[in-house]
This record gives structure tokens, sequence and C-alpha cells, in this order.
């Protein structure tokens, strides 16, 4: 009786101690590398960055910890001409042969419409994740909302993946998707599924930004690791994020363009992220990083092709374009206007304009072909598309900076407080008369405001219905531009005051272009009076 009185005591201590232990939750650590926002840069760019070195490193990482260390890509692996002419097939070979465990989508996989996104995926010999995607009636989208994979040392690791809920408006080819919009609903939801499927560990692939990130941290409990993208952030030391009731999140962002790989050390102690021994940094892919031999050898007939392709036309070119500095700089442009309106087509904007100094060549283009060749050359500054909203009186303001640029004779023209001839604007979806005999607005160089200007007599902008109204100082109006004019760039001080409404799409500008060379399968444009000016 003794005996089974003392065995029933010790199977119950035990039960105690299992429960005990299943409540405290899990101990280990895994390594977690990371890169995002690739964008098509998979080749080093002056001897660095691109896929065969980052494939070095996370080699040298996985053979100091066999088995417990996991790579995974962000979103935003494609776009630009390679992306076009291959659909993604290097980019995601690439990939596959680092080994990549999981990814997700970013907006630029979209870019080219539902074909070549369901293409593309094809190409990869690793799940893309993504759990907020949606078809356009409200059915789950065909991808894998996550996947769980077992660590050597024993722990189940859970990824899952979100999407920018503003993927809609970013990119025109993700008509038939649908992002959800409560990324905190949708993070806690895939929270509770991995922990009924006993994952030890989950971790967010998230290409919605580095506040976004830390607002899903603040606001759900259970994400041990959140890896991002899609801001292009470059985070040098790992942020601990803590929700309300004392639960840490560790996030990392790796930059972009494939010059550096993220490298997190997680470790887990009593099934919470121990903050003294986790860590977060980035490895840049400098010059002195060797290529891995077999990622450069599969990637780079790719290369070579490319190449060969850019070269080739987008679309027919009927006419002659002139892109000399003073046709783009003194009035209206045929050029300037055609770039001007692929901006306002790409983002859907009210307005859209692009300062006369972005567009280089200062040569006229014969007609004959337009390709990637004909408009690197003519915006070779690799900058992006960016959108945000002026009022009516910042927009007047601008029209009114812009023509400041203009230099009449006689009228005194002196850069130091005058607009420079570059930031006189090419637009579209906005018309204007400027008379450069009337007083100009004088800028200095730090942007402040000396005195207004009075040259610009008669502005309009497009109506919904196709006429043309006057423009509503009190309203807002929607508008696309560079990234150097939404940033102030030219002293154009009102579109700086409103930075804050302007967001980058993610896109080259150049490709907003060739996208709406190829939506119109010719580049052709004329003057049409958008812009006059009085002699």
């Amino acid at each position: 009786m003794r005996w089974k009185f003392a065995r029933k005591v010790l199977l119950a201590a035990a039960a105690v101690l299992l429960s005990a232990a299943l409540a405290l939750g899990a101990d280990g650590r895994v390594t977690l590398l990371s890169m995002n926002d690739i964008h098509g840069h998979i080749y080093p760019e002056n001897g660095e960055g691109g896929l065969a070195k980052a494939a070095t490193i996370v080699q040298a990482i996985r053979e100091k910890d066999p088995g417990n260390t996991f790579f995974l890509q962000i979103g935003d692996v494609n776009e630009g001409p390679l992306f076009f002419y291959f659909h993604g097939k290097a980019e995601m070979r690439g990939l596959s042969l680092l080994g990549t465990d999981a990814g997700t989508l970013g907006n630029h996989e979209f870019d080219l419409g539902e074909d070549v996104l369901f293409e593309t995926v094809s190409y990869a010999r690793f799940p893309i994740v993504v759990s907020n995607l949606r078809l356009r009636d409200g059915t789950p989208a065909p991808f894998p909302t996550h996947v769980i994979r077992e660590s050597a040392n024993g722990l189940t690791v859970g990824f899952f993946g979100l999407v920018t809920p503003e993927l809609g408006s970013m990119t025109m080819g993700s008509g038939h998707f649908r992002a959800g919009q409560d990324l905190a609903s949708e993070a806690e939801r895939m929270v509770s599924l991995l922990q009924e499927k006993k994952c030890d560990i989950i971790v967010l692939l998230s290409h919605c930004g580095a506040d976004v990130d830390r607002e899903i941290a603040r606001s759900v409990k259970g994400i041990h690791a959140i890896l991002g993208g899609h801001s292009h952030t470059l985070m040098e030391q790992g942020e601990f994020v803590e929700e309300p009731g004392g639960w840490v999140t560790l996030i990392g962002q790796a930059g972009s363009y494939a010059r550096y790989v993220g490298i997190m050390e997680l470790t887990l102690e009593d099934g919470a992220v121990d903050r003294e021994s986790s860590m977060w940094r980035v490895e840049k892919l400098g010059k002195e990083i060797s290529e891995d031999l077999r990622v450069a050898w599969l990637i780079e007939p790719f290369r070579e092709q490319l190449n060969e392709r850019l070269s080739e036309p987008l679309a027919p070119q009927p006419e002659d374009l002139d892109a000399r500095r003073d046709t783009l700089r003194r009035g209206e442009a045929a050029l300037g206007s055609f770039i001007a309106d692929a901006f306002r087509w790409k983002t859907g904007s009210d307005v859209a304009f692009v300062a006369g100094g972005s567009i280089r060549g200062d040569r006229i283009y014969p007609a004959g072909s337009a390709s990637y060749a004909t408009i690197t050359n003519m915006m070779p500054f690799g900058g992006s598309l960016w959108k945000g909203s002026l009022s009516g009186r910042d927009l007047l303001e601008v029209l009114e900076t812009s023509a400041s640029g203009y230099e009449a004779p006689g009228d005194g023209y002196d850069s130091s407080m005058r607009v420079p001839t570059g930031g006189f604007l090419q637009v579209s979806g906005i018309r204007f008369t400027m008379d450069p005999r009337r007083q100009p607005l004088l800028i200095d160089n730090n942007s402040v405001i000396r005195r207004a200007g009075t040259r610009v007599i008669r502005a309009e902008v497009l109506q919904p219905d196709g006429t043309w109204g006057p423009i509503q100082p009190d309203r807002q109006y929607s508008v696309a531009t560079t990234d150097w004019t939404a940033g102030g760039g030219d002293k154009h001080a009102a579109v700086k005051r409103n930075g804050a409404s302007f967001k980058s799409t993610e896109q080259m500008y150049l490709e907003a272009v060739a996208e709406y060379i190829r939506f119109l399968k010719e580049m052709r444009s004329q003057v049409d009076g958008r812009i006059k000016i009085l002699e």
C-alpha cells in the first residue's frame, strides 16, 4: 500500500512539473537572417552588394550553427528591367539557391499584374506566406498564410507574413487583390493559430514599414520577432518593443537593394524574448566579401541577356523628343509633359510635376524606338516616385515658385534669391499662364520666401469630367512628383512644408515612365498648351 501511495504521489508531482514546464514555455536560441527590398539589385554595384555576396555570409553563419539558422526574404524582391524581361526568374532562383526558408510578398511583386505575380512565385523553391491578402470578392488569396519549421535544437518556429495595406494605391497590378487593413487583428489571428500549432517562436515577416511594425509590436502579444521591409530602414541595432502587458518583440530591418544581410540572434527564456542575449545587427556586403560562385554562376546569364535587351525597343517613338536644357527649363516641353503624364497615370493623382532639371540628355532624341537605354539617359538619377497632397493655395505657390526659375531678359536673375532654372516644372493635370515681365518670387538659399511673386496670372486643374476649372485654395489635391521635388529640392518650399504628406511609392520614376510607354504602346507627346508664357 505504501508503494502504491508513493507511486501516486510521484506521478502527481511529475504531472505538476510537466504542467509548470509547459506554462513557462521553451528555452533556446535560433538565428534569423533576412534581406528586404532587393528591388532587382541582385548583382554587385561598384563591387558591393548582390545575392552572391549575401550567399557567402549566409553560408558562413549556417556553418556555425547548423539547423538553427533560418534565412528569410521580406518582399519587394522584384522591380526594374530584370523583372520586366524575366518575370522574377533570376531573383527567385538566386534566393532559392541561397536556401531561403520562407518569404513574403511586397507591393512590387504585383507591378506586372496577376499572371506575372504567379509566374514569379512559381520560380521560388521556398514558401511565400502572406496572411492579410484576399481576392477582390473577399475569399483568401492563393498563398499560404504561414509556414512552420523545426530547428535542430528542438524549437518549433512559425512564420507568417503581412503586406502593406496601401497595396491598392501603390501598384496598378494589384487590382484582383485586397490587402487587409487591420494589421493588429490579422496578426492576432495568426498568433492564435500558430500557438494552437504549438509553435515556440512566432516570427512576422512584415512588408509594412518600420513605423507600422512598431505599432504591431505595441499592440499584439505573442510575436517574438518582426523582420521588416518596405520602408528601406537600415537598423544597425534592433529595437525591443514592449506591449502593455509586458510582452517584448525584437524588430529588425536591413536597408535595401541587397546591400546588407540582417542578422538576428533570438534567445528564448521561459518562452519569451531574453533581452540580454538577443540582438540584431547588419552585415554590409562590402568589397571585401567574396561572391559565392554557385550563385554568381546561376544569375550571371540573366545579366548578360539583360544587357543585350536594354537596347531593345520598349515601343515606337514616332517623333523626335527634345530633351535640350533650354527646352525643359524655359517653357512647356513635350518630353516633360510625357513624363509628368506618366507620373499622374501611375499614381492616379490629380496633378503631377517634374523639375526640368531632373530630365537630362541635353539633346534631341530622334524618332525611332524608345528603349530602357533611352529613358535611362533621360532620367539618370535613379530616384523614386512620390505621392502626397497639397492645398490649392500651396499648389498656386508651387507654380509661382516654378515661374521664379524662368530667367527672362532684364529680370535681374540671381540664383541666390531665385529658384534654380532646373526648378522650372513640367506639369500634368494642371495648366497655367505666366507673364515673365511681372515680379518673380524671391526666395533665399534657406528656402525662405523674401518676396511674393505675381508671374502666374491664370491656373486651372483638370476636373474628373475632363473639363478645366479654377484651383480652389482650400481644396486638397493629390500630387505625384520625384523624390527630389517632394523633399523641397530647387527651393520648392510649399512642397517641403507638406513633406509629411508625401510618401514614396517605392518605385523608381524611370520604371513608371517605362510602364507608361508599354501601356500606350508608343512614346509620343506634344505641346498642348498646359504652360503658356506671355511675350
